[in-house]
């Protein structure tokens, strides 16, 4: 048991969930939208996910060079593989298809120049992950339908609401310097702000031609988790649970479209 634990443990601190989360995010696009994607970009997506995000979870870590101690070998190791596996899927791409990522990656590169500006971290992360799961796919198709605008403010709105709790739980242990949203204005109205995106990332689905009822499970889902939110929750209320979302969307839509 002691094992399986660990193995958990090591699945969500590599980052490999929030990799699933977001290769989901890509997929749903493609599926929801007949889009064609290529196996090479859900490849980055993956690796990629992986790659940044430890970059962004550990860059003070391996910038101190405290990667050395045993505790961080294997992240360090996972984070390695996913170079590798990152660059030989980037390689297989399309030039047009490169440059935007390189562009989703600088704004990664970036992003813990721009920490002290903790509002802002909220939007920046929402509109890369926009970005990549749903501008980029859109790029591989002549002309751009009404799916791709609500898509992409949909995408915007959800990805906010479902950053607000791990906002919250980190607000415990972020410098009160940063002025995160629940710092400026209180954990509560975070959380009514989070759940208030909720209803036109609903509405909008139904503008869609073909729209997906499982949009509403989801909304209900996320504002069950923002709304029950507290600083008491362990680090598997957001790493595993919340993170878990795109997952179980996915699997709403394939089972039921």
């Amino acid at each position: 048991m002691r094992f399986l634990i660990q193995l958990f443990d090591f699945y969500i601190k590599s980052s490999i969930h929030v990799g699933l989360a977001v290769f989901s995010l890509v997929y749903l696009t493609a599926f929801s939208s007949d889009l064609r994607m290529p196996n090479e970009y859900l490849g980055c997506i993956f690796f990629g996910t992986i790659l940044g995000y430890n970059f962004l979870k550990y860059f003070r870590v391996f910038y101190s060079r405290d990667f050395h101690r045993n505790r961080y070998n294997s992240i360090l190791i996972i984070s390695i593989l996913a170079a590798i596996g990152f660059f030989f899927f980037f390689l297989g791409l399309n030039r047009s298809i490169q440059i935007h990522l390189l562009i989703s990656g600088i704004a990664v590169l970036i992003y813990p120049l721009l920490r002290k500006f903790g509002w802002l971290k909220l939007f920046l992360v929402s509109i890369v992950v926009t970005y990549v799961t749903v501008y980029i796919p859109f790029q591989s198709i002549n002309g751009l339908p009404l799916d791709f605008y609500i898509c992409l403010i949909q995408r915007f709105l959800i990805v906010i609401s479902l950053l607000i709790p791990f906002e919250i739980l980190d607000s415990k242990t972020d410098a009160e310097s940063m002025n995160t949203l629940p710092q400026l204005f209180g954990i509560n109205r975070a959380k009514i702000f989070g759940i208030l995106l909720l209803f036109p990332f609903m509405v909008l689905e139904f503008l869609k031609p073909n729209p997906s009822y499982s949009v509403i499970p989801i909304t209900i889902i996320t504002g069950l988790f923002i709304q029950f939110t507290t600083l008491n929750r362990n680090q598997y209320y957001t790493s595993f649970w919340v993170e878990s979302l795109p997952v179980f969307w996915l699997g709403l839509l394939i089972l039921f479209q």
